[in-house]
């Protein structure tokens, strides 16, 4: 391989000062803040609490002729879960913003995928909230809802800013979007500054674009092999150790032909570039060819200690990937419960535009869970051997040792042949003998018995 320097030319940053550029928020803000308002840092003060709680501001009324009479008891609830929403969005956009920055800034980011880890598990934690508080809701009848719902319109949480700005810096772009591409956030639903913070997103690299970039880097930066010729061969040899396995277990040959040959091709989608990049063409693939095959190299070694961080790393990715695809799919049951198929108070068509996104093309890390596609049993996969333990020397000092070959199986229960039967009952002076053998034995047996009662 041909070590890929160009995107990761930058020297190795040291933990502090990654830690330094993650931070968007430091203590002496917060006094700083509390100097120029005039106020002691307490508990209100520090979390702002009265700016906190003074922005739930009700719009109904339980009388809609009589502005002043109470609003409807369950708009209160509402407003608090979205702006519970708004404040994980803003939580997690946080932990999303410092991964980036490792990834931007970092040449080396091995030592730190601990730390990205750690924020990526946090963001699990989150979305597993969000879906949690998507069911309060449903403690609202569609009656209840329906009683404050005109006066809303027609705000919308289609309108939220912040989820769309998680959608950009995940990486979800208009080739996966049905329909509302960005140039209609941008140009049409919002305005001034917010206009200008999606603008200013479309010139940064996405989660996704990053984590691809790094992946790359690893496949170049194992130089000691090629792990797409390793690959192959033991692709090779999976599949034919199964096409004779099947041969053996007494599959019909052609059904055994159609099946080895419909293998070939899967495998082949991720070996040759030339399929792979129809792939990239049709948009089925999002990665390029070689950062999917550093993520399969990963998924196949990863007890290794130089990838065990970056396996964690795939898995968590694809965690929230798939927390918020099942954030979409419970939020567009909860809409049809409570609205039907109404049209959203936003503009939108409600149900039937929510049901568009719960789609695989919303799945910015789809990729990596199509990994297991291409996973073969370790048996048939040579052995890493180096200075696996040392994150400085991990890539360029592993080697490959062949592995030994796997035994055909035979599912066939063994019987013994009528050959060796007749042998055995063709030598009548060993079966006499083994008989008197057994009768001594029982004779001896009852002896001792009776001696034994005996005294």
């Amino acid at each position: 391989m041909n070590t890929n320097d160009d995107q990761y030319n930058e020297d190795s940053d040291k933990h502090d000062n990654n830690q330094q550029m993650t931070r968007s928020l430091s203590v002496n803000d917060v006094y700083d803040h509390a100097e120029k308002t005039k106020e002691p840092l307490n508990y209100t003060t520090y979390l702002g609490l009265v700016q906190l709680l003074s922005s739930l501001r009700c719009i109904s009324h339980v009388d809609p002729s009589d502005s002043r009479s109470p609003p409807v008891h369950d708009e209160h609830f509402f407003i608090i879960i979205h702006q519970v929403f708004e404040l994980w969005f803003k939580a997690f956009l946080y932990e999303i913003d410092s991964i980036r920055n490792i990834f931007s800034n970092s040449s080396n980011v091995i030592p730190l995928l601990f730390y990205i880890n750690l924020r990526l598990n946090r963001s699990v934690g989150i979305w597993n909230m969000l879906i949690d508080m998507l069911q309060h809701l449903d403690t609202m009848t569609p009656v209840e809802f329906l009683a404050f719902r005109d006066f809303v319109t027609p705000a919308s949480g289609f309108q939220s800013l912040q989820f769309r700005i998680i959608e950009m810096k995940l990486g979800l772009t208009d080739g996966f979007r049905k329909s509302y591409k960005t140039d209609y956030f941008i140009n049409t639903m919002f305005k001034g500054d917010q206009r200008n913070e999606l603008k200013k997103l479309l010139k940064e690299d996405s989660l996704l674009k990053l984590v691809e970039r790094w992946l790359e880097y690893v496949y170049d930066s194992t130089t000691s092999f090629e792990f797409l010729d390793v690959f192959k061969s033991s692709v090779e040899s999976f599949i034919e150790h199964g096409k004779k396995q099947k041969i053996v277990n007494g599959v019909d040959i052609e059904t055994v032909k159609t099946e080895t040959e419909n293998m070939r091709r899967q495998f082949s989608s991720m070996i040759d570039p030339t399929e792979y990049n129809k792939l990239l063409d049709t948009q089925e693939r999002r990665l390029s060819q070689k950062a999917m095959l550093a993520a399969l190299m990963i998924s196949l070694y990863h007890q290794q200690p130089c990838f065990q961080q970056a396996y964690q790393m795939l898995g968590l990715l694809m965690d929230v990937d798939g927390l918020i695809a099942s954030w979409r799919h419970k939020h567009v049951l909860l809409v049809q419960r409570q609205i039907g198929r109404k049209p959203g108070t936003g503009g939108t068509g409600g149900f039937s535009y929510l049901h568009q996104t719960v789609n695989e093309k919303y799945q910015v890390f789809i990729d990596l869970f199509n990994i297991s596609s291409y996973l073969i049993p370790q048996r048939f996969l040579p052995k890493f051997f180096g200075q696996l333990a040392e994150p400085a020397n991990l890539l360029s000092t592993l080697h490959v040792i062949p592995p030994r070959q796997v035994p055909i199986i035979r599912s066939n229960p063994r019987t013994v042949s009528t050959r060796r039967l007749s042998q055995f009952f063709a030598q009548p002076d060993q079966g006499v003998f083994n008989l008197l053998l057994f009768i001594a034995g029982c004779l001896f047996v009852m002896i001792l018995y009776g001696l034994i009662k005996l005294f």
